[in-house]
């Protein structure tokens, strides 16, 4: 879902956006499913270390879930108020928000990986994408300080809708991250 935003934001398709918003439905149905069926299995006898994989799975659909909702809600709204801005970003800022983007769709592709083949590296690997995420919106944010003026109104639209999408990305990193904390021992997830 969040690798096709990208690409429906540059083409401004907004047929792109509207399929990316459907999906969302669907991951209400499947997240609904597997909460019955881990609701199932929970009235079973399980074992200590059962029940912790129990928890951590409810942890990783509800905040892939979230994950969804964030992209649905928030990233497909911004996707439709870019399109009616005209395309007057620098090069700079967009490779500045190409970056966050992707190191964002690593996070999320780690996180899956964590969850789906209970693999701590990948985990941690999502831990670490900290710094470079928090770099990479600081730079920008920076550098849209250093350009403001309040003489531009379709520049101040497209620096709102520039720092929303940063916060959108920082909101689904953090999702990324709960997820993963729950896939390493304790001692590993605390040092965030």
């Amino acid at each position: 879902m969040l690798r096709d935003v990208g690409p429906a934001l540059r083409d401004r398709d907004l047929e792109a956006l509207e399929e990316i918003a459907r999906r969302d439905d669907q991951i209400d149905i499947l997240e609904a499913e597997i909460l019955r069926y881990l609701g199932r299995i929970r009235q079973g006898m399980l074992t200590e270390e059962e029940s912790g994989e129990l928890e951590r799975l409810m942890i990783a659909a509800d905040n892939l879930e979230n994950l969804a909702d964030v992209i649905e809600t928030d990233m497909v709204a911004l996707s439709r108020q870019a399109r009616d801005l005209p395309a007057t970003t620098s090069e700079e800022t967009r490779e500045l928000l190409t970056g966050l983007y992707l190191t964002v769709i690593d996070a999320v592709e780690l996180t899956v990986r964590a969850v789906h083949d209970n693999d701590q590296r990948a985990a941690g690997s999502v831990l670490q994408l900290k710094d470079a995420i928090r770099e990479n919106a600081d730079k920008l944010l920076a550098r849209k300080a250093r350009k403001l003026t309040a003489d531009d109104d379709t520049y101040l639209a497209l620096t709102r809708l520039q720092m929303a999408f940063v916060d959108q990305m920082r909101r689904i990193y953090t999702l990324t991250k709960r997820i993963s904390k729950a896939f390493l021992p304790p001692v590993l997830a605390q040092r965030d």
